[in-house]
């Protein structure tokens, strides 16, 4: 193997990159490996629930919002993360909305300073509104999911970032990640937000 390639595969330290994701967990420990020097963290955030109404237009959850940022790390570093959930579609009639998506969130001090990142909560769909995304924060990229639809169908939102999942159609749960659940407007219930997710990237 010549020193080029080894250097591509396995870094100037001969650390070996380490990729950790994360679907589910609320204040859980993620430690830094031995070896790794940076980490690129990205969060993505659950999407808001769908609301539901007997007739007419309705709101759709908005799509889970996403952030990026990378910072210094060493060895035995911890961060402490939640991963957002999806928010639950509305089943009471006559109308009602349904719950905020759940915001993903890392925290922590490492080697390159302190880290506090968070997805912030995506809205749900009413009977008379759509949901809106949330600002992430923390974040060095923060990118909005989009906001759901008020209309018959009442379409969910997409989650935002590479791996953000569409929102769902009218009554229809959202797709993983981050989509919107859709509203309903013939009295059987909105569509559930999909999951949020964590990823950490070492270096």
């Amino acid at each position: 193997m010549s020193g080029i390639t080894a250097l591509m595969m396995f870094g100037a330290s001969g650390f070996t990159p380490v990729v950790n994701t994360y679907t589910t967990g609320t204040g859980l420990t993620e430690t830094v490996p031995t070896g790794a020097s940076q980490v690129v963290i990205e969060i993505y955030g659950g999407g808001g629930g769908g609301a539901v109404k007997g007739s007419g237009s309705v709101g759709g959850g908005a799509g889970g919002s996403y952030g990026k940022k990378t910072i210094a790390v060493t060895g035995g570093n911890t961060f402490t993360y939640t991963v957002g959930i999806g928010g639950n579609g509305a089943i009471t009639l006559p109308a009602s909305a349904g719950t905020q998506g759940g915001a993903s969130t890392v925290s922590g001090t490492v080697a390159g300073g302190s880290v506090s990142m968070s997805t912030g909560n995506a809205g749900p769909g009413t009977p008379a509104a759509a949901g809106s995304p949330s600002t992430p924060t923390g974040c060095d990229v923060g990118t909005l999911g989009t906001s759901g639809t008020f209309s018959a169908s009442g379409n969910g939102g997409a989650g935002a970032g590479p791996l953000g999942g569409t929102g769902g159609g009218a009554a229809s749960n959202g797709n993983i990640v981050g989509g919107g659940g859709g509203g309903d407007n013939s009295g059987f219930g909105g569509g559930s937000g999909a999951r949020g997710e964590i990823i950490f990237s070492y270096t």
